[in-house]
């Protein structure tokens, strides 16, 4: 659900059905997991594009999912699965929907944006976000972005993770707050309602949901799965 600013995750359904066919080729035979909210992508869209694909298998956390899946279609056999002991078995193609593992050809399935909110000059020696953890060496440009860990953006990847803005690739400046967060732009420009890309096309130099995974030191689906509900998600079809 859109909030006034932009935050934003464009889900590629397209992708996600070839990263089953490549994961498993018989979609008949495919165990989709679209647990955590298809981990993060959501699970209705994604749920309907695998079912028309032909997979005719989900494994889904809650009987809320498990009940959706079958109103679209009662043949459909659909687990419900918890990190509990008494979790169904693996899924036959789990993460790899999602563009995860090192499965030749498999492509990334979400870019993830926020809007720049705010752009102002600085001078050097200037304290950034709470507790001041980046100072700046000189006079500098920094931009707001209107992302924060209350919509999943992990805190703990501060002052590490890569974002573009207009083509210039930085690392978050400072700690990254609620709702927000800094990039140092240096000399480079970028006016309020520019894209701030967190993950995108790596192929065109930017940051991948790996990059992030790296600078919080958890694995990717942990970040994809946490994504909030005011992040909107939108679902573009070729």
């Amino acid at each position: 659900m859109a909030t006034g600013v932009r935050r934003r995750a464009a889900i590629d359904l397209d992708a996600i059905i070839a990263n089953a066919r490549i994961t498993t080729p018989d979609l008949a035979s495919c165990v989709a997991d679209l647990r955590a909210n298809a981990y993060g992508h959501g699970f209705a869209p994604v749920v309907s594009a695998l079912s028309e694909a032909g997979v005719g298998t989900f494994l889904a956390s809650s009987d809320e999912d498990a009940a959706f899946a079958r109103s679209m279609d009662p043949h459909l056999r659909v687990h419900v699965g918890t990190s509990e002991s008494s979790a169904p078995p693996p899924p036959t193609s789990g993460l790899g929907l999602y563009g995860l593992g090192d499965v030749p050809g498999l492509r990334p399935t979400l870019r993830l944006t926020g809007e720049v909110i705010a752009v102002k000059t600085i001078p050097a020696d200037s304290g950034v976000s709470y507790g001041y953890t980046y100072r700046t060496s000189a006079p500098t440009r920094v931009a707001l972005v209107a992302l924060g860990f209350a919509d999943g953006v992990p805190r703990v990847a501060s002052n590490r993770a890569p974002v573009v803005i207009n083509g210039f690739r930085a690392l978050v400046a400072g700690r990254i707050a609620m709702d927000q967060f800094v990039v140092d732009l240096g000399d480079n420009e970028a006016v309020v309602g520019d894209e701030a890309i967190l993950v995108g096309d790596v192929t065109h130099d930017e940051p991948s949901i790996q990059d992030w995974a790296g600078a919080a030191r958890v694995r990717p689906e942990v970040i994809l799965s946490r994504l909030g509900k005011r992040i909107e998600r939108v679902y573009p079809r070729a």
